[in-house]
């Protein structure tokens, strides 16, 4: 049995890897969905997620899905060493981490983008745009590597464009990473990169224009 953790409430990620989950035949899915707690009082100048396209929850899709719903994480559920997906969570003690194998689908290439807004920070600091699935550890954003892959760029993309591939990429590497986990492709250390925050403003306001440039260097 594969295990999933999200939220309580409708949640696009939890969505569409529930839904390609079921599309590559895999039956036994635990679902552990907690409370959105925090609020998110910072909003950004640009929308790189897609928003939710439904007001389905978590606990409805698990019906029509006929995979299992749990309200909070049962430890018990699962054998020690099991596999769990994050498609939305708070911070996970030390303790679950320890005793399962929980994967992270990070829209950044680990290590050179770490933490939030991966997209935005990649295109600001000019480092390379991509996906990478992890298992969780001591870091942050590194540790043992499943895979990492480039998000394709086009002469004719637009910000946007990207963002909706990457986000794609995200989830499809997610499930991947079910049957790649064994086959790991190493430890990355943290190195000399952060983890970042929400981008400031004042960096947003040149995500376009930076971006553009980017496109700009692209072999015709």
């Amino acid at each position: 049995m594969v295990g999933i953790l999200t939220y309580n409430v409708p949640h696009r990620k939890t969505y569409d890897t529930l839904c390609l989950l079921k599309a590559k035949g895999f039956r036994e899915i635990a679902v552990f969905a907690e409370p959105l707690h925090y609020d998110k009082k910072f909003k950004p100048l640009l929308l790189h997620r897609p928003q939710i396209n439904n007001h389905l929850t978590p606990n409805e899709l698990c019906k029509n899905l006929n995979y299992q719903y749990n309200e909070g994480f049962d430890k018990n559920i699962l054998p020690t060493n099991s596999i769990i997906l994050v498609c939305g969570a708070g911070i996970i003690p030390q303790v679950l981490i320890k005793k399962f194998r929980i994967i992270n689908s990070h829209p950044g290439y680990i290590p050179y983008v770490r933490g939030l807004d991966a997209l935005k920070w990649a295109i600001y600091d000019k480092q390379p745009i991509g996906v990478t699935t992890h298992q969780l550890g001591d870091h942050i954003d590194a540790g043992l590597i499943i895979d990492r892959k480039l998000v394709p760029l086009h002469s004719n993309d637009t910000f946007h464009a990207v963002a909706q591939r990457q986000y794609e990429m995200e989830v499809n590497m997610l499930v991947d990473a079910l049957d790649k986990i064994e086959s790991a492709i190493g430890f990355i250390e943290p190195q000399d990169y952060p983890v970042k925050k929400r981008m400031p403003h004042e960096k947003e306001t040149s995500i376009i224009e930076r971006f553009a440039e980017i496109i700009q260097q692209l072999p015709v």
